[in-house]
């Protein structure tokens, strides 16, 4: 099977050359691992973590409610607001992972059209690498609402037939890059994660173990506590949107 092609980068020279991988052990709720992907990206090294929910969670962008997300995706255990922008993601099946990049004094990462491009790309290899018929998207497809599995856009992963197979949302903070991704509708192959690291940087570092460094669990317990169980961070109003009214 012939992989798909390599993207033109933009200042390559900014991109990694070498991403620790982490497999996270164990599921976690919504809020651990929103906390822990913000953990890492404010690391100085770049991080894939891959991950999965201790229960069944629905995960909405930084501007979106509860209250939409439980309208598209009712009967999940967890409503969790990401630090992310993005659609409404529904985290019962299909994998999730992390790549973060870190700041850098001096360097500006590419645009967010191209940082998309890079990771899909590489995800998209690494994909086909495991036997998964798939493309990277040239184009946006027809709105389908707010459901981010509805309306693929240009940069995702679909199969022959259009159907999306692996989304993403970005942010940026102080120069550092999350990208908060899924894959969906889909089965590679054990071991497309080493592929995916592989293909993001030249040297993958392996880290084991229940957390990536020491304290790191005790700090997403008090940035749980902080930020993302507060009425602040879950208020419906939060941001520019409001409460929708199904």
């Amino acid at each position: 099977m012939m992989a798909p092609a390599r993207p033109e980068q933009d200042a390559a020279a900014t991109l990694p050359q070498s991403i620790n991988l982490w497999l996270d052990p164990e599921p976690h709720s919504g809020y651990h691992n929103m906390a822990a992907d913000e953990l890492l990206c404010c690391r100085p090294e770049a991080w894939l973590r891959i991950y999965s929910w201790a229960v069944p969670a629905v995960s909405f962008g930084y501007f979106d409610t509860t209250a939409e997300a439980a309208s598209i995706f009712p009967g999940a255990q967890e409503y969790i607001r990401r630090w992310t922008g993005g659609g409404i993601v529904d985290h019962r099946s299909g994998y999730t992972y992390t790549v973060t990049l870190p700041a850098r004094e001096g360097v500006m990462y590419p645009m967010a059209d191209r940082l998309y491009l890079w990771i899909h790309g590489a995800l998209a290899r690494a994909l086909a690498a495991s036997g998964v018929q798939c493309r990277l998207l040239t184009e946006d497809a027809p709105d389908g609402g707010r459901a981010c599995w509805a309306s693929p856009v240009k940069s995702d992963i679909v199969d022959a037939a259009g159907h999306k197979l692996a989304g993403a949302g970005q942010r940026r903070y102080k120069g550092a890059v999350l990208h908060q991704g899924l894959i969906q509708l889909c089965e590679p192959a054990d071991g497309w994660q080493q592929l995916l690291a592989r293909e993001l940087a030249p040297t993958v570092n392996l880290v084991q173990g229940q957390e990536p460094y020491p304290g790191f669990n005790q700090a997403v317990q008090e940035l749980v506590a902080a930020k993302y169980t507060t009425a602040e961070w879950n208020d419906e109003t939060h941001g520019r949107r409001k409460p929708s009214h199904h």
